[in-house]
């Protein structure tokens, strides 16, 4: 019965990633000299994938915190793992910004390049400047952005400190910061949805062998673009690592 499942979710998932990659083709062959339109459309159907995504992995989203009212805003959260792409890309049209790595794995990676997605080399400190721009780009034309400001993947336990730097995008395009937490519940595996040291590969193949995964996305408030990057990648922080830890001790009392 489980190995029957696997199989399902496995033909559901790549059947799902290969109608969209016909898709994001056809988008971006049809509407290649207006960019706008083309970005627009992209990141519609790019939420129908990611949520067509956690249908295939048995992923239940649950949203807490009143969504503002808002046109675009640059979108931050905490890492946990690849589940997050999929858990936010389906609660948000947005543009992600997205380590170099990613163009590497399989389906997906072709997906993020149809999706425009804004790659990030790490090692290459001199790309900041670049990225910045790149994000403070796409928030003038009226997309949302959302980056994980952690830089990488954590151990599920806490908030690491947020980067400031792409912050500045926000201060350049006048736009607001809205913070978001993602959080997961598993009994049977509490820890099914962070990457530790895995292939994608492996990571995929014990996402499809978990028989449901709980998310939680939690919305705060907007917050106004200042002239700081680092107040805004701080109050930022707060707000989201405050409510992980109350979470985080929460379930360790039970």
């Amino acid at each position: 019965m489980k190995t029957i499942r696997i199989i399902y979710r496995l033909t559901y998932l790549l059947t799902t990633n290969f109608a969209f990659s016909l898709i994001g083709f056809t988008l971006n062959l049809f509407f290649s000299k207006d960019t706008k339109k083309r970005q627009r459309y992209i990141a519609e159907y790019a939420q129908k994938w990611a949520r067509c995504v956690c249908a295939s992995l048995n992923i239940e989203i649950t949203v807490q915190g009143e969504t503002p009212k808002f046109d675009n805003a640059l979108i931050v959260a905490n890492h946990v793992g690849s589940p997050d792409i999929f858990v936010l890309g389906s609660c948000f049209q947005v543009v992600f910004v997205s380590k170099e790595e990613v163009r590497d794995w399989p389906l997906i990676g072709f997906l993020a390049d149809l999706g425009h997605t804004i790659f990030v080399n790490r090692t290459k400190k001199q790309q900041v400047r670049e990225t910045i721009i790149s994000i403070k780009d796409r928030l003038n034309s009226g997309f949302s952005v959302l980056l994980f400001p952690e830089a990488r993947v954590t151990d599920g336990n806490d908030v690491y400190p947020f980067k400031s730097a792409h912050f500045e995008a926000a201060i350049l395009s006048g736009k607001p910061v809205l913070p978001v937490m993602v959080h997961y519940e598993n009994s049977e595996n509490p820890k099914i949805a962070q990457w530790g040291n895995q292939t994608f590969i492996f990571h995929i193949i014990a996402l499809l062998k978990n028989p449901k995964l709980k998310a939680t996305v939690t919305i705060f408030p907007l917050i106004p673009s200042s002239s700081d990057r680092k107040d805004l990648s701080i109050k930022s922080h707060e707000l989201i690592q405050k409510s992980y830890n109350e979470i985080v001790n929460k379930n360790a009392k039970n």
